[in-house]
């Protein structure tokens, strides 16, 4: 009876082992399964997105429209790794750059998001001025999407490459001798200086304010005046409602909260003014102060974005050496004392102390586009209230240093509560002309 039993025992653990391995293998199957339509899926995004682009010249002025449109029938949410959400760049018949759209502007380094409904269209449009020398040239535009319905995407398939030629402008206006020598009896060779001498009032002039951009949708006119963070921005906007927002930001934290402009008029051009006061304590110790407006024009979903250069922050020289020797940089907070940073064109070393919660403080690297080095936990020997010594080794590879801006580390603390960043310090690494 014993041996019976034992073999019936052994029969069930037989059954229960290949009914297990059968549902183990059922479950492998179905997650392959689910795995691979994701990699379709993601294409099939790709393709239902038909991004067109197009460059008009007129003398020494290109002008770049773009444009994305979800071509599907359902909405499409694109994803952007920064406020950043296209690139332009430039090259002569040489193939040297000579125009990028991104330079000498900031932009907030945090994710966000569009949505486009089914037939929607993301459009931009730039103006590249003061072109001066004429030629053949090259434009790669790129819109800058990272994700599509929370899909990230490997590469960028939203990049078109269009060639345009710049004319030599026309010189018989700036030839005053031959100009002068005209018969009064030939009025009709008095127009073109008339209509050049206007043509010379509307040009921007240099002053003590600065005018900032021609006439563009949603914005022109724009002139800023002020520094150290007390700033004057004047301009004409024709926005859908009669208002726009605009906030200020310096690439790494928001300086003003996004508020809005009522400018009265949504049928015409409407003047405005800004007076933006930021503490002297908020501003950055380096980089660009950046005015962002942001406006719909009128009979358009589509949404109007223009950055404008309020001020760049420079640092001390001592400070904008690039020598492998140690320097030390000011910290401030409770958290850091004591770095020092050393190294250059990507090789870089950081040490100091630390006084953190749980002996951890997180770093990362980034240049005021894109983030070169995440978020990366660095433990130390000892927590908050002990101060613990740290040295950290960063490698960037040479081809994704910015070929101008700066590069900057920034080390902060998570918070105890919310795990949110506390104690931050921006720390120029390097910077790239």
């Amino acid at each position: 009876m014993k041996h019976v039993l034992a073999i019936l025992m052994g029969v069930m653990m037989i059954t229960m082992a290949a009914c297990g391995n059968e549902a183990e293998s059922e479950t492998k199957s179905k997650e392959v399964k689910v795995e691979e339509p994701k990699a379709e899926e993601v294409e099939a995004f790709i393709q239902s997105l038909n991004m067109e682009a197009n460059v008009e010249t007129s003398e020494n002025t290109a002008d770049f429209q773009m444009s994305l449109e979800n071509t599907s029938d359902e909405a499409l949410t694109l994803g952007f790794t920064s406020s950043q959400e296209y690139e332009i760049q430039v090259t002569n018949a040489e193939g040297e750059s000579v125009y990028t759209f991104s330079a000498n502007k900031m932009f907030t380094q945090e994710m966000i998001s569009k949505d486009l409904a089914a037939g929607e269209s993301l459009t931009a449009e730039e103006t590249w001025t003061s072109i001066e020398e004429p030629g053949d040239y090259e434009a790669t535009i790129t819109f800058l999407v990272n994700s599509i319905n929370e899909q990230p995407l490997e590469a960028e398939p939203f990049q078109l490459t269009k060639s345009f030629s710049v004319e030599a402008a026309d010189q018989e206006t700036g030839n005053s001798q031959e100009e002068n020598e005209v018969p009064p009896t030939e009025p009709e060779k008095e127009t073109p200086l008339e209509s050049d001498k206007d043509k010379e009032t509307n040009e921007e002039v240099k002053t003590e304010e600065k005018t900032v951009s021609a006439e563009e949708d949603g914005f022109r006119n724009i002139e800023v005046s002020g520094k150290d963070g007390a700033y004057t921005v004047t301009g004409e906007a024709h926005v859908s409602h009669g208002e726009f927002t605009y906030l200020v930001e310096d690439g790494h934290q928001v300086l003003i909260e996004p508020e809005t402009m009522e400018v009265g008029n949504e049928f015409e051009w409407a003047p405005f003014t800004l007076e933006l006061s930021i503490p002297n304590e908020d501003l950055p110790d380096f980089g660009m102060v950046t005015l962002t407006l942001k406006g719909k024009s009128e009979g358009s979903e589509d949404e109007t974005i223009k950055n404008v250069a309020l001020e760049e922050i420079a640092q001390s020289e001592s400070e904008n050496e690039t020598e492998s020797t140690k320097r030390e940089v000011k910290t401030e907070g409770e958290a850091f004392r004591n770095v020092t940073l050393s190294g250059e064109n990507g090789d870089y070393t950081i040490e100091g102390e630390a006084r953190v919660h749980e002996g951890s403080f997180v770093y990362t690297v980034e240049d005021g586009h894109y983030v070169l080095v995440v978020p990366t936990t660095v433990q130390v020997a000892e927590g908050a209230p002990a101060w613990s010594s740290f040295k950290v080794e960063i490698d960037i590879p040479e081809k994704d240093l910015p070929g101008f801006g700066s590069l900057t580390l920034t080390l902060f603390e998570e918070s105890a509560e919310d795990g949110s960043p506390v104690h931050v310090n921006n720390l120029l690494l390097q910077k790239f002309n």
